[in-house]
């Protein structure tokens, strides 16, 4: 094997077996979901780029860009990311206190990674707790 060849398969061990999240999968027309593994925080809720005016005490959640594909989507949408069909969707998120919830998609989150999710701050409280924690780890998929 040649250096670059070593080069490839060290990154790819080193990167390609750490990623613990993925985007849901068609198999013979049924959906699998795979999970993310990630970090929540909290936003200030108000215009999302669904197209809706939600409220900081409504269970809702911001996605990364990745995960909404805003640009993938683009030859669907057009470009209006209104039409996002990521949009309304329901994630299912556990986090530090244990408990399983559900929260409806609004808005995207440019500065988030793929497995992060930007929550309402009502969300987050069940989510992850107290405010004041500002970042949670999380565990969470499309519903």
């Amino acid at each position: 094997m040649n250096k670059l060849g070593c080069l490839f398969y060290v990154l790819w061990a080193i990167y390609g077996l750490q990623q613990t999240e993925g985007l849901p999968v068609n198999i013979d027309n049924r959906a699998i979901s795979l999970k993310f593994s990630g970090i929540g925080t909290y936003y200030d809720v108000g215009s999302g780029s669904c197209g809706s005016v939600d409220s900081n005490s409504q269970l809702v959640v911001a996605l990364s860009s990745l995960v909404m594909k805003n640009v993938l989507i683009y030859h669907v949408a057009g470009p209006n990311p209104n039409k996002n069909p990521m949009c309304n969707k329901q994630v299912k998120i556990v986090g530090l206190l244990g408990k399983t919830t559900y929260a409806r998609v609004v808005d995207t989150c440019p500065s988030c990674d793929k497995g992060h999710l930007d929550m309402s701050p009502a969300l987050f409280k069940k989510v992850c707790g107290d405010l004041g924690l500002g970042i949670c780890k999380i565990n969470w998929e499309m519903a």
